[in-house]
C-alpha cells in the first residue's frame, strides 16, 4: 500500500510545483523518515497510555456486548445500525486480549487506537502528494499531538476508521491522476481499483453513504485542468463493483434479512432515545430529519473554534483561502473533500463532536499547508528552508503542550478563544465527557447502595454493566423517563451527567437541581456526575412527586 501511494522515479517535482499533481513525489529522505517514524510512534504513545483511565460509554458499551454475541456466532442484536468491521476488529482484540487480561475498556477501543495512529502517517502521506514533503510532517506532527483528535480516537466509534479509509481513497485518486497523465496506464488500473477497494472498505467502517460521492466530484473538479484521465461508464461499473464487493467482504450484516427490520426502524428515527443535544447554552433537536432546524449549522465552525491551539486555527483559515484562492489540482481534491463534508454534515440536523475525525487531517493538513506557504511568501529560500523546521516544531509543540496537560481526559479541551476549559461544559459536554466519571460513580452506589435499589438514568446499559461488574446484580437500572423512574418502590438513585440534558428529561433534571446531591463525581475539578438519593415513592418529575 506504502508503495502505490509513494512510488518514487529518479526525478521528483520540486516541492513548490507539487500541488499540480505532477510526477512522483519527493522521496522522504533518511532524516525525514526517521522523524515521521517517531511522529507515529508518539501518536501511539499519546494515544495508547492509560486507555481504560474512563470507562465505557453508553455507545461503546453496545459495540463490547456486541463483540461477546459475535464470539458465540450471533451476530444481530442491537447494534446492528453500525457496521461490523469495527465490530470484528474488536473482537481479535478481545480474543488476545483475554488471554493478557487487558481491560475491557481497552480492548473495545484499541483498533481505533491503531488507526487512528495510521492515520498520523496516511496525513503525511498524503500531504505530501498534495502539497510536499514539509506540509506532509508538518501536518502529521500535528495530528500526533492534537489533543482534540487523540481524545476522539480514543473512544469505541466508527469515525476513525472512516477517516482513515477516506484518506487512503483520495490518495489512491490522487495517484491515479499523476499516473494517468504521465502514460503509465497500468499504475493508473491499479491505483484506481485500490481507490475503489478504499471506497468500499470506507462505507463498510461506517453507513455515511454521502460520502461515496467524494471520488467522483474530486475526479470532475480536475478534469478542467487539463489533465489527460478519463474514466469511462464501463470502467465507473467496474470501479463500483470492487467497491461494492470490497463492502460486502467487510460488513456481510445488512444483507441478513433479521437487519433489514431493524435497520428500517433505525432509519425512521423509532430507536432514538433522546434525539436532542446541548450545545453552547442551548438545547436542540439533534436527528437528522430537523436539517436547519436542528442543532445549528455552525456546530462544526464553532467546534474547531474552541477544539484547536488558536495558532493551528489561524493557520488552517490561511491554508484554506490559500487553496480557494489558488485551486490547483491538490486544492480541488482537498476542497472537495472539505467543502463536501461541511454541506452535508452541517445542513443535517444531528451533529456530534465525534463526526470531525473524517475532517479534522484536512484542517490540520490546511494548517500545515498555511505555515508553510505563509513563510514561503518572504521569498527568501534558504530563510524558509530554515523557518519552516522550526515554526513545524513550534505549532506541533504547541499542540503537544496541550496534550500532555490534559491526560487522560484529552477531550476536554477548550482553548483560549473559546474561553479556556473552565467552558467546556458549556460548548459541547455530550461529545466532551462521552460518560467519563459514570464508571466512577457507580461504584460509589455500589459500595452503599441498599438491597434491591432502584438507579434510573440516561444510560440504562453501561449502569447494568458495571453495577453487575462490581457485584450488585441486586440493583435494578431504569430510564430517567416519567413512565418507568423511581417506580420500584424502593430507595431510587437517579444518577445526573454534565451534558446528558435533553427534552425527554429537562423537568426532572431542573426539579433536581433544587436539591443537594447525596454524591458527587468530579472529573477535573468539575462536577461531572451528581447522584440524588430518593426516598421510596418520591419521583424526579415535579407532575409525579
Amino acid at each position: 500500500m506504502m508503495g502505490v501511494a509513494a512510488s518514487v522515479a529518479p526525478a521528483s517535482v520540486p516541492e513548490p510545483l507539487v500541488s499540480a499533481l505532477q510526477g512522483p513525489v519527493a522521496p522522504w529522505g533518511r532524516w525525514r523518515t526517521v522523524l515521521l517514524v517517531a511522529l507515529v510512534l508518539l501518536g501511539l504513545w499519546l494515544r495508547l497510555r492509560g486507555l481504560s483511565a474512563e470507562g465505557f460509554a453508553d455507545d461503546e458499551i453496545h459495540k463490547w456486548l456486541a463483540v461477546n454475541r459475535y464470539l458465540h456466532g450471533d451476530f444481530g442484536g442491537d447494534d446492528i445500525e453500525h457496521p461490523m468491521l469495527m465490530k470484528l476488529l474488536i473482537t481479535a482484540c478481545l480474543l488476545i486480549g483475554r488471554q493478557l487480561a487487558w481491560a475491557p475498556e481497552t480492548m473495545t477501543r484499541l483498533p481505533n487506537v491503531l488507526f487512528g495512529t495510521l492515520t498520523i502517517w496516511a496525513t503525511a502521506v498524503l500531504g505530501r502528494r498534495l502539497f510536499g514533503r514539509s506540509v506532509g510532517l508538518i501536518a502529521a506532527g500535528l495530528a500526533a499531538c492534537s489533543t482534540t483528535l487523540i481524545g476522539y480516537q480514543r473512544i469505541a466509534k466508527e469515525d476513525t476508521l472512516l477517516g482513515f479509509f477516506l484518506m487512503l481513497m483520495l490518495l489512491f485518486l490522487c495517484e491515479a491522476k499523476v499516473a494517468a497523465d504521465d502514460g503509465r496506464t497500468r499504475d493508473q488500473s491499479r491505483s484506481e481499483i485500490l481507490c475503489a477497494v478504499a471506497l468500499g472498505a470506507m462505507l463498510a467502517s461506517k453507513y455515511f453513504l454521502f460520502f461515496a460521492p467524494i471520488p467522483v466530484l474530486a475526479y470532475l473538479c480536475l478534469l478542467p485542468t487539463g489533465t489527460a484521465w478519463r474514466i469511462s461508464w464501463k470502467r465507473w461499473a467496474v470501479l463500483l463493483a470492487i467497491a461494492f464487493a470490497t463492502f460486502a467482504a467487510l460488513n456481510w450484516t445488512p444483507f441478513m434479512p433479521s437487519s433489514w427490520r431493524y435497520g428500517l426502524d433505525y432509519m425512521a428515527e423509532k430507536k432514538t432515545i433522546s434525539g436532542s443535544l446541548f450545545f453552547a447554552g442551548g438545547l436542540y433537536h439533534n436527528l437528522p430529519s430537523y436539517w436547519l432546524a436542528g442543532t445549528p449549522p455552525w456546530f462544526y465552525f464553532v467546534f474547531y473554534g474552541v477544539k484547536f491551539g488558536p495558532l493551528t486555527v489561524a493557520l488552517a483559515i490561511v491554508g484554506f483561502a490559500l487553496s480557494l484562492w489558488r485551486r490547483e489540482p491538490a486544492d480541488r481534491v482537498l476542497l472537495t473533500w472539505m467543502l463536501w463534508w461541511l454541506l452535508i454534515l452541517c445542513a443535517s440536523g444531528s451533529k456530534w463532536g465525534r463526526f470531525t475525525l473524517s475532517f479534522t487531517p484536512a484542517f490540520l493538513l490546511c494548517a500545515a499547508h498555511g505555515l508553510v506557504e505563509s513563510i514561503r511568501m518572504l521569498r527568501r529560500p534558504q530563510l524558509g528552508k530554515a523557518l519552516i523546521p522550526i515554526a513545524g516544531i513550534l505549532v506541533a509543540g504547541l499542540e503537544l503542550r496541550v496534550a500532555l496537560q490534559h491526560f487522560p481526559h484529552y477531550r476536554l479541551y477548550v482553548n483560549s478563544l473559546g474561553g479556556g476549559d473552565d467552558a467546556v461544559d458549556w460548548y459541547f459536554p455530550h461529545c466532551d465527557y462521552f460518560d467519563t466519571g459514570l464508571r466512577e460513580a457507580l461504584a460509589h452506589v455500589a459500595r452503599t447502595a441498599e438491597p434491591g435499589a432502584e438507579v434510573v438514568s440516561e444510560v440504562d446499559w453501561p449502569v447494568r454493566y458495571y453495577l453487575d461488574r462490581f457485584g450488585r446484580a441486586d440493583l435494578t437500572a431504569t430510564m430517567l423517563r416519567p413512565e418507568v423512574a423511581c417506580a420500584s418502590g424502593k430507595v431510587c438513585y437517579v444518577v445526573v451527567q454534565t451534558g446528558r440534558l435533553y427534552f425527554a428529561n429537562q423537568a426532572a433534571l431542573e426539579n433536581l437541581a433544587t436539591r443537594t446531591p447525596w454524591y458527587v463525581e468530579p472529573v477535573n475539578g468539575r462536577p461531572t456526575v451528581r447522584i440524588y438519593r430518593l426516598a421510596p415513592g418520591e419521583h424526579p418529575f415535579p407532575a409525579q412527586s
